[in-house]
C-alpha cells in the first residue's frame, strides 16, 4: 500500500551492529510493530541513513526506513503522513526543503487542537517559499493552542511576529536557550510536531546548510533538543530540513543530522508515558500568589519528575483542564510570589 508514495533506496544498506532499523521494502510486515518511520524527501537521505546505520543502539525500539518519497510535494505526501499517524507511527522526514505546511496539514487531520514547535533562526515570511509558515498560518483555519519558535535571532526576526498574540506565538530566543538550556524542554514537551530547520545552526557546526550565519545552535544543543522531542509523549512527527549537500564539508552535517535522529530515537525509547495526564500519578502543589490574586496548581509527575501547571480554559463555552508544561524553577519562583515569563504568557493566552 505504501508503495504508492515511496520507493526503495538504491543502496544495499545493512546495519553492522543491530537490527533496530528495518527496511520496509524487504519486509513490509515490519511496519506492524514499528514505532518510528524514517522517510527521505530527496537524495540527501542516502548518506544520512548510511551514517545512522553505523551507530550502536543500546535501547529497544522498532524503527523502519520507508525509503524515498516518489514526489516531494505536500499534496502527494500528505496521505502517507496521515496513514502513519492513524497507525500510531511517528514520521521522521529528512530533506533539503521539506515544507512546514506538510506537518501543519497532517495535524489538522489528526487532532482537533495541536501545538507546533519550529526551530529556526528567523520567523519566515511568505516570500521565502521553501520554508514559509506564516502565509499558511494566515490563510488556514488552524486549531493551534500556540505556536512556539525556538532559537530565533533578534536581528533576523520580523518585529511584527515577536510576541504576537494574534498567532499565539511564543518565541524562545537563541540567547535565552544559551543562558537557560532547560527553558526549551517544557516547550518541546508540549509539541505535537517539531520542525527543525538547520538554518538555526552555527555555520561552523553545520556547514552543509543554506546560508552562512556564524551564530546559532551548537551541535550538542541540537541533539539535546531532538532528544527532548523524542521524550515528549505528545509528539507524533519530526522534520529535519535545510540540508544543502553542496556546502558540505567532510560529511559534517550528515553526521549532525544522523546524531539528531539517533538522540530523538533514544529519547523515544525512554518515554515515561506522562501523557495523557493522569492526576492520580501526580503530586499536587498549590501556591497562593498574593500579587495575582489566584492560587496556582502545580503537578509533579511521580514517573519522570517533570512539572505542569494546571489551568482551566474556555473552549466553545465549555471549561476544560489544560496542563501547561513548566519546570521546577517556575514552581520555585511562584513560591517566592514571583511569576516566570512562561507562566505570565500562559495567563495571557488562556485567561
Amino acid at each position: 500500500m505504501l508503495e504508492n508514495w515511496i520507493r526503495p533506496l538504491q543502496l544495499d544498506l545493512k546495519s553492522k551492529h543491530h537490527q533496530t532499523i528495518q527496511d520496509y521494502h524487504r519486509d513490509p510486515n515490519c511496519l506492524e510493530k514499528a514505532k518510528v518511520a524514517l522517510i527521505g524527501w530527496d537524495d540527501s537521505f542516502y548518506t544520512i541513513l548510511e551514517e545512522l546505520e553505523s551507530y550502536h543502539f543500546p535501547f529497544q525500539l522498532q524503527v523502519v526506513q520507508l525509503g524515498m518519497v516518489r514526489k516531494p510535494t505536500v499534496e502527494f505526501v500528505l496521505p502517507l503522513i496521515q496513514e502513519l499517524q492513524d497507525g500510531g507511527i511517528i514520521a521522521v522526514i529528512v530533506g533539503a526543503e521539506v515544507p512546514a505546511a506538510l506537518l501543519f496539514k497532517a495535524h489538522q487531520h489528526a487532532r482537533p487542537f495541536f501545538n507546533p514547535v519550529l526551530v529556526d533562526e528567523r520567523i519566515r515570511l511568505e516570500d521565502d517559499q521553501s520554508f514559509a509558515t506564516t502565509s499558511f498560518v494566515e490563510s488556514s483555519p488552524l486549531n493551534c493552542f500556540h505556536i512556539s519558535w525556538l532559537a530565533v535571532q533578534m536581528h533576523l526576526a520580523h518585529p511584527g511576529f515577536i510576541n504576537s498574540e494574534h498567532y499565539f506565538l511564543d518565541t524562545i530566543r537563541l540567547g535565552k536557550i544559551r543562558q537557560y538550556k532547560e527553558s526549551i524542554e517544557p516547550a518541546v514537551r508540549d509539541a505535537d510536531f517539531l520542525y527543525f530547520n538547520l538554518a538555526a545552526m552555527r555555520a561552523s557546526d553545520a556547514p552543509g546548510k543554506f546560508g552562512n550565519n556564524p551564530s546559532g545552535l551548537y551541535s550538542e544543543e541540537a541533539s539535546q533538543l531532538t532528544r527532548y522531542a523524542g521524550l515528549s509523549d505528545r509528539l507524533s512527527a519530526l522534520t529535519i530540513t535545510g540540508y544543502n549537500p553542496e556546502h558540505e564539508q567532510f560529511a559534517q552535517t550528515t553526521v549532525l543530522i544522523s546524531q539528531m535522529i539517533w538522540y530523538f530515537m533514544e529519547g523515544f525509547a525512554n518515554r515515561k508515558q506522562d501523557y495523557p495526564i493522569q492526576e492520580s500519578s501526580m503530586i499536587e502543589y498549590v501556591v497562593d500568589l498574593s500579587k495575582h490574586g489566584r492560587p496556582l496548581k502545580f503537578l509533579k509527575s511521580t514517573k519522570s519528575g517533570r512539572w505542569w501547571l494546571k489551568v482551566q480554559i474556555d473552549i466553545e463555552n465549555q471549561m476544560i483542564d489544560r496542563f501547561i508544561p513548566c519546570s521546577y524553577d517556575d514552581y520555585a519562583q511562584a513560591c517566592s510570589d514571583e511569576v516566570s515569563d512562561r507562566l505570565l504568557y500562559a495567563f495571557e493566552r488562556y485567561g
